[in-house]
């Protein structure tokens, strides 16, 4: 005797172990997606950090020019 249910037991099962594949696949997509962003971000990071040291430079310059007219 069958069990009533386990046909669609089984196609639920199906249903969810498809989804999950379909998920997963997804999710790696978006994760190479990301890694590409980091990467291209990279850039822009390394700009940013030589413009805060450039930033930090010229403020110590006007600084020590203020000093100096000061004295004079």
């Amino acid at each position: 005797m069958n069990n009533p249910h386990e046909q669609q037991q089984n196609a639920l099962i199906h249903r969810i172990i498809e989804n999950v594949g379909n998920l997963n696949k997804s999710i790696e997509l978006l994760n190479d997606k990301l890694e590409n962003l980091n990467k291209e971000n990279s850039d822009i990071v390394l700009v940013s950090d030589m413009w805060k040291a450039y930033n930090g430079s010229v403020r110590i310059h006007i600084d020590n020019t203020k000093e100096q007219t000061e004295k004079s």
